[in-house]
């Protein structure tokens, strides 16, 4: 054979090869494009089967959100909106999430697009996609930097929210994100979230789930409302041989429970004055604090002991069926103002003793409540002389945040100093935190203080 012919047929022969690979990929690219189409279908179709199957509102969404987690997302949402306010109804979050990622989303305010909520024109249905979700864009979707802190931690590769309209008008929103899987979305899949969010609309419309969404959400508001009035700590009641006062401040102007607590009440020698604060908000932080409050009131009256108080609430956390945690400072005040006063401090700010400008703690903070089977405490003895106080307040108030930054532990001694009783205390104090925050507390606070009464006082 020629030189020549030889060299055109290794030519043809390499690009034969070259055609068959190209042929074999574009195959392959088609076929997993395919594939990919008719899991889409079959989640389409699943979404379908699953709410028809339901019985139920909470049945039904579990049911959407185990089709789509993990099949499509690491984690999903489904919110209602209703009044222009997002609720959080549903959520799902698939294995290997990093530890309360899944608490933390269901506790956490939607950050839905606000066009979406208002739902008036065309944009309120374009998908709010994130490709690749940047810290700029966490930034931008968080409500403050311990939302952002917590939405950093869930490590979201990509995110898309779309609106679910029924009826003609936006009445929730789906939110589906991928994160530690590795996966990441694309163009097309906005698109299929897109298409995904009207059959998940239809499906809760069919259902008639909208208008009961709508009203559990009310149901809730009222709920929430109600138990803030009966969980409201009473006025502190007159306590023989001492002087006590007490404030207490909701976050926000929503009628939402919030975890901060105070109580006194009387046992066999003296009385038992405790403040807490417990975990989260809403109905379930409601439910703990009623727990704290009756189960410290019933240890205390049986026994009077500030340790067995911590140790029996303890005890009923731990046997909850849920992760439920609380703080609380519990201090037993003898018949006797001259006598020592015992106190015990479990996770909780410890008490604080005002001398004039002095201001010193009194007591180590112990374990958090609920969190440790085996924990104990210490009891410190602290005797409360004439011109001394005792205060303790929750976190809420060094916590606070102001266009100063936080109002911290330097601040708070600065305006306890000087204050001579009680009263003047928590006056002090209550005007400086509202002058910081400008009136906007991001957490509830409560502040106590007690004080021996002047022996003219007792003695009359």
């Amino acid at each position: 054979m020629l030189p020549e012919a030889t060299g055109m047929t290794a030519v043809l022969i390499v690009a034969l090869v070259a055609a068959l690979a190209g042929l074999a990929y574009l195959l392959a690219l088609s076929m997993a494009r395919t594939r990919r189409v008719t899991r889409r279908f079959q989640v389409l179709d699943d979404i379908a089967r699953v709410s028809d199957a339901a019985s139920s509102l909470p049945e039904t969404l579990s049911a959407i959100s185990e089709v789509l987690v993990p099949e499509i997302a690491d984690f999903c949402m489904i919110d209602v909106i209703s009044e222009e306010r997002a609720q959080r109804a549903a959520v799902r979050v698939g294995a290997g999430a990093p530890a309360g990622a899944e608490q933390g989303l269901a506790e956490r305010e939607p950050s839905i697009p606000a066009e979406m909520i208002d739902g008036e024109g065309g944009g309120s249905l374009a998908p709010r996609f994130f490709e690749r979700m940047s810290d700029a864009d966490l930034d931008d979707i968080s409500h403050d930097e311990t939302d952002l802190e917590f939405l950093r931690g869930l490590g979201v590769r990509s995110a898309i929210t779309v609106a679910l309209r029924a009826r003609g008008r936006v009445t929730g929103a789906l939110t589906i994100g991928v994160a530690w899987s590795g996966r990441r979305y694309r163009s097309d899949d906005a698109r299929f979230a897109r298409v995904l969010s009207g059959r998940v609309a239809l499906a809760l419309d069919n259902a008639g789930l909208f208008s009961n969404l709508e009203r559990a959400v009310r149901a809730r508001e009222e709920i929430a409302e109600t138990l803030q009035r009966g969980l409201l700590p009473p006025p502190l009641p007159h306590i023989p041989g001492w002087s006590a006062a007490a404030m207490y401040r909701p976050a926000g102007a929503e009628n939402e429970v919030g975890g901060d607590f105070y109580d006194a009440f009387p046992f066999a020698g003296g009385w038992m004055l405790v403040i807490g604060d417990v975990t989260g908000r809403g109905a379930r932080a409601a439910s703990i604090t009623a727990q704290a409050r009756y189960t410290l009131r019933t240890a205390a009256a049986l026994t009077g002991d500030p340790l067995i108080a911590l140790a029996t609430l303890n005890r009923a956390l731990l046997a909850r069926n849920d992760s439920a945690m609380c703080s609380v400072a519990a201090f037993a005040l003898p018949e006797d103002p001259a006598q020592p006063v015992r106190l015990a401090v479990a996770g909780h700010p410890p008490p604080l003793l005002v001398d004039r400008e002095e201001v010193v703690e009194t007591a180590p903070p112990g374990p958090l409540l609920g969190a440790f089977p085996d924990a104990d405490w210490s009891l410190e003895l602290t005797r409360v002389r004439s011109g001394q106080q005792l205060v303790v307040i929750t976190d809420g108030i060094t916590d606070a945040c102001g266009p100063g930054g936080r109002f911290g532990e330097e601040r708070l001694r600065a305006e306890l100093a000087g204050a001579t009783n009680p009263v003047l205390a928590v006056q002090k104090l209550e005007a400086a935190l509202h002058a910081f925050v400008e009136g906007a507390l991001d957490d509830d606070a409560a502040i106590l203080a007690i004080a021996p009464r002047p022996l003219e006082e007792q003695n009359g």
